[in-house]
């Protein structure tokens, strides 16, 4: 009986899939475009200007309605004083008591249609137009920002991974340099030498902690990347890009790149859009100091159950009573500052965008220059490291030549490392700042939101 157990349970082990003993990380494997638009899609950022462009919408809304008629009614509900016809007729009783004995009910009703403003509601139509114009814009801005971001971080953790992987290529070799030296040592070989071991190790020490510092810094890449994504911390993400390569794209003539800028950067877009706005605000403040006219209803229609109905155009029954009246109206009201001082507000804001718009012309191709020149930079200082890299490493090789035959130094070995070991960092860091040059181009011409 218990080997018939014992049959089962090992069947059952091997039958079952093996995602009911373990689960394992999910793995995303993305490229540049996936880590865009999955941060795009997920960013929280992103979801508030877009209920920014909501609140513009309602505020168009708002100002298309009040071009039409405005609706009010009231409905009245309560007890009614007892009257009667032969109080009055034919003569007028004087003494006659409040007797609460009946009820009424009825409603009031009143529609206003605005005929002339002096252009208000045409101006506050308009900045609601501008103002969704601008609040799209600022969502395309959110958007290039992070772009931008997310370039940094998946270029941040390819140099990580190249850095890593220069960092244990020299361990393996200084190892192995070490073992040597070791071995010279222990066969007491006429160019065994102990002092050669302890610079060895030292430079490996120096390694192993520049890679542990490295290793921090990818994953701390990694984790800030999967955070913008929304992917879990425990679920691991590879990248397409193997190396660490130069972006092929050719960048244009600078003036080029500012033509374009003053086109389709959603900053230049945002602030002319509000500027726009806060003119039509301002204008419609102003208009605020004039009368409006409108044409109107009014209609009353009450009724009591323990009062007689006299039709009689000179009195007037409110319990009791149907009227109405058609009428062309004015509306002026006349305060001592408070329109005025509205005024002054919105002209503040007016200036105050003007002021902004102002700053954003000047400094936007300044920030086109500034990546645009370290661009040219990066490309100049790719060609000079890949020069030092090449002789470095042979420099590196020869040393480690020389040491294997006994006629070279470890200081020789640990000089040549750690040149290779900087002209390759400067390398890698050459391509990374060309690439991220490039980004920042692109965000500060506003062609990373147009797809261009």
């Amino acid at each position: 009986m218990l080997n018939t157990t014992l049959i089962v349970f090992i069947l059952l082990i091997y039958l079952l899939p093996t995602e009911c003993f373990s689960q394992e990380n999910k793995i995303h494997h993305l490229t540049l475009d996936d880590c865009i638009k999955k941060a795009i899609k997920f960013s929280p950022e992103i979801g508030e200007s877009v209920y920014e462009i909501d609140i513009y919408k309602a505020k168009k809304m708002q100002a298309d309605a009040h071009a039409y008629p405005q609706l009010k009614m009231t409905a009245l509900f309560g007890p009614s004083p007892r009257a009667r016809e032969n109080q009055i007729i034919p003569n007028v009783n004087n003494n006659v008591g409040l007797t609460l004995n009946g009820i009424f009910g009825g409603f009031d009703l009143s529609i206003i249609q605005p005929i002339y403003s002096f252009g208000m509601l045409g101006y506050y139509q308009e900045a609601a137009k501008s103002g969704i114009k601008a609040s799209t814009a600022g969502v395309e801005k959110k958007k290039a920002e992070i772009i931008l971001r997310i370039k940094e971080l998946y270029n941040g953790i390819l140099l990580a991974n190249e850095l890593r992987n220069l960092l244990l290529e020299l361990r393996d070799e200084i190892k192995r340099s070490i073992i040597t030296s070791e071995k010279r040592t222990q066969d007491d070989a006429p160019f065994g030498d102990e002092m050669n071991i302890y610079k060895l190790n030292t430079l490996n020490a120096e390694i192993v902690r520049y890679l542990n510092e490295v290793e921090k810094n990818l994953e701390v890449a990694k984790s800030l990347l999967k955070a913008n994504l929304g992917i879990d911390r425990k679920e691991e993400i590879i990248l397409a890009e193997k190396k660490l390569t130069i972006d092929a794209q050719i960048p244009e003539l600078i003036n080029n790149y500012i033509n374009k800028a003053n086109e389709i950067r959603p900053e230049y877009i945002q602030v002319q859009e509000g500027l726009k706005a806060k003119q039509f605000l301002l204008e419609a403040e102003k208009t605020s100091l004039y009368p409006q006219i409108f044409l109107g209803l009014l209609g009353t229609f009450h009724r009591a159950s323990n009062r007689d109905r006299i039709k009689n155009p000179y009195i007037i029954d409110f319990f009791n009573e149907t009227k109405g009246a058609v009428f062309l109206g004015l509306q002026w009201s006349y305060d001592f500052g408070i329109k005025k001082g509205r005024i002054k507000e919105a002209e503040a804001e007016y200036r105050q965008m003007v002021e902004k718009h102002r700053f954003i012309k000047g400094a936007v191709p300044t920030q086109i220059e500034k990546a645009y020149y370290e661009l040219q930079e990066a490309y100049r200082n790719i060609s000079e490291t890949q020069t030092a890299v090449i002789n470095s490493k042979k420099w590196l090789v020869l040393a480690m030549a020389n040491f294997d035959m006994g006629i070279g130094e470890a200081k020789e070995i640990a000089d040549a490392a750690k040149s290779y070991a900087q002209s390759k960092a400067n390398y890698l860091i050459s391509i990374y700042n060309q690439r991220q040059s490039l980004a920042s181009l692109m965000y500060a011409v506003g062609l990373d939101v147009q797809g261009r």
